[in-house]
């Protein structure tokens, strides 16, 4: 059942009063994007970025290869999608396109348990976990399509939307290259898959953190490609706007809905986060989920526990979805249902990656709370240091400051969500979008208070601005739609610049590609795997990226310790000279590595920081 957003609203101020309020709004956000920060000048830049459009050698064979992740992509979601209606076949009777978005958020977890399960015997058998799909055999999966409708709404956004997830796509396909996904998110399942099975990784504390979209990373190693699992985070992107829109059509309206999608996913942080194997977009999936369900908890009961089961996903992606998911939606329902039925099913979902730690380490919540050989008081002092909350002037003034970083200053920072959701305050309304603001703010507070902030922490809650944003435009922001579809073609222009057209089109290889990006910095590591010996060993040092190391490789985190034993067996060795300047100054980087002993055995240079090991 849908609701007729304009019955639900009725503005504060006089019709008239609110629309000029509205529109001035808009275009003072406009004006400052377009002219302070140049704006207007993205579409410029695009076309001074686009290349000649002939295709290269390597487009076909690129393509083909993408056709085929696309196609495992799809064989995990079906697969995930009908673990998932089994499962909550009983709990959840209805059967519409959110309660469907649900029954997929299940069945990945319970597909990234099993690879978990799988993988800590042997990691080459977790393709084993496709055998889920049987759950097709059974009539809970097809009744999802007995009453299937189109969806419905503003005709003119879909291809905007379509765009975005089209340009989005674009940057998904290219090789791994960005840091965190090369040092553990897909560096420790590139670990595990050399050793034949999940271990501890005491180089790596990250590899200790929740693994919920790295299980599935590392079923994408095993039976396809690295790329395959960044399209994966890139479904996990309109899948979020899907539940978006889901949440919005089940609150007010289909046309809501399609608006709160649009201001969510047309921005370029959509299509930074996709074009990575990070895990934000899939903790961004639950939480909108986790939202939706609180939101929906009014209306009955059995959204507690789906809202329970969703909170509990993103926190099995992220440490980070506690205060900024767990704890707001947790608070809501206990103070406003007095329920903790579904704080009992959030607890479940991480619980799996906890046993894994307490089975390797001795600790559910390794490193944190550890003191040992491995984790000593001083790593624990530079992790808090790093990770923790401030609140000296600076960390006081960022409770404000952030919210006009992440809006204009932030690399592709497009001001979408500020220009709409603001105007919500110029509404009256049935009490959802109160309830929706409120979440925002626990869940704001939450990112302040308990993070050290950075925007892809806050990026899970975005999805419950777009919905207050999509309301007010809705009711009282019809002379804004201009403005805002203006700064959506510019963001949508950004999003087009930076993408690599070469590599796109063919006219280079995805090894050319990996080989010039940085300036060369995958470069070394590129010629190390071509011309070094099979049974090559190599110390990394200040090197952290090691996701495409063919060849065993001794290294540490900023945070972590060398082995005792680091340079046994060691044939050569690589120095990032850049990047061991900039974490031992930062981190008191490298601990446990006689940097004088390692250069006195550092024989001939055989490539750009690549040295023999001299015995």
């Amino acid at each position: 059942m849908t609701h007729d957003a304009g019955d639900s609203f009725t503005p504060r101020f006089t019709p008239r009063l609110t629309r000029w309020l509205a529109f001035g709004w808009g275009l003072a956000v406009a004006t400052v994007f377009f002219f302070h920060f140049h704006a207007w000048l993205y579409p410029v830049w695009l076309a001074e970025n686009l290349p000649a459009w002939t295709v290269g050698e390597h487009f076909g064979d690129f393509w083909l290869r993408r056709f085929g992740d696309g196609l495992w992509c799809l064989a995990v979601l079906v697969t995930a999608f009908a673990g998932g209606a089994v499962v909550l076949d009983r709990l959840v009777r209805e059967r519409t396109l959110l309660t469907g978005l649900f029954a997929l958020a299940v069945g990945l977890w319970l597909m990234a348990t099993g690879v978990l399960v799988i993988g800590c015997f042997a990691t080459g058998k977790v393709g084993w976990i496709f055998l889920l799909a049987a759950a097709w055999l059974l009539p809970a999966p097809r009744a999802y399509f007995r009453n299937w409708s189109r969806p419905e709404g503003a005709g003119w956004l879909w291809p905007v939307i379509l765009l975005a997830v089209l340009l989005c796509l674009f940057g998904a396909v290219t090789p791994p290259f960005e840091y965190d996904e090369l040092e553990y998110h897909l560096g420790a399942p590139s670990e595990y898959l050399k050793a034949g099975r999940i271990i501890f990784l005491p180089h790596n504390f990250y590899s200790n953190l929740p693994q919920l979209t790295e299980m599935l990373y590392l079923l994408g190693l095993v039976t396809r490609s690295d790329i395959a699992t960044k399209m994966l985070h890139w479904c996990f992107g309109w899948l979020s706007a899907l539940a978006v829109y889901a949440v919005a059509g089940k609150l007010w309206s289909r046309r809501v809905g399609l608006l709160a999608a649009a201001l969510f996913y047309c921005v370029p942080f959509i299509q930074d986060l996709s074009q990575t194997a990070r895990i934000d977009l899939a903790t961004t999936f639950y939480a909108t989920l986790a939202f939706g369900g609180v939101l929906l908890a009014f209306d009955g009961n059995r959204w507690i526990w789906l809202a329970g089961l969703a909170a509990g996903g993103a926190v099995a992606t992220k440490w980070t979805a506690i205060p900024v998911v767990l704890l707001p939606c947790g608070l809501w329902l206990l103070v406003l249902r007095r329920s903790v039925w579904g704080i009992f099913l959030a607890g479940i979902a991480p619980l799996p990656w906890l046993l894994k730690n307490w089975s390797l380490t001795g600790n559910p919540i390794y490193p944190l709370l550890s003191r040992s050989e491995l984790w000593t008081t001083e790593q624990a002092g530079v992790f808090a240091a790093k990770h923790y909350a401030s609140f000296d002037t600076t960390g006081l003034a960022q409770f404000v400051e952030r919210i006009w970083q992440y809006s204009f200053i932030e690399n592709g920072a497009v001001p979408t969500l500020l220009l709409a959701a603001p105007l919500a305050l110029l509404i009256r309304d049935n009490g959802r979008v109160r309830r929706a603001a409120g979440l925002f703010v626990l869940a704001y507070l939450g990112w302040y208070l308990l993070t050290f902030r950075p925007w892809r922490f806050l990026f899970p809650v975005l999805p419950v601005v777009a919905l207050l944003g999509a309301c007010a435009l809705d009711s009282v922001g019809k002379w804004c739609r201009g403005i805002v579809a203006a700064v959506w073609l510019t963001g949508l222009a950004w999003m087009g610049a930076v993408l690599p057209w070469n590599l796109l089109l063919g006219q280079v290889s995805e090894r050319e590609f990996l080989v010039e990006l940085g300036r060369g910095v995958f470069a070394p590591i590129v010629w190390m795997n071509e011309n070094l010996p099979a049974t090559a060993r190599v110390l990394y040092i200040g090197e952290a990226r090691v996701h495409h190391a063919r060849h065993p490789v001794v290294w540490a985190s900023a945070f972590d310790r060398f082995p005792a034993n680091a340079t046994n067996g060691v044939t050569h060795i690589y120095v990032n000279p850049s990047e061991l300047k900039r974490i031992s100054r930062n981190y008191g980087y490298p601990r446990g590595l006689d940097l004088g002993m390692v250069e006195r055995h550092c024989g001939r240079e055989i490539h750009r920081g690549v040295f023999e090991w001299q015995p």
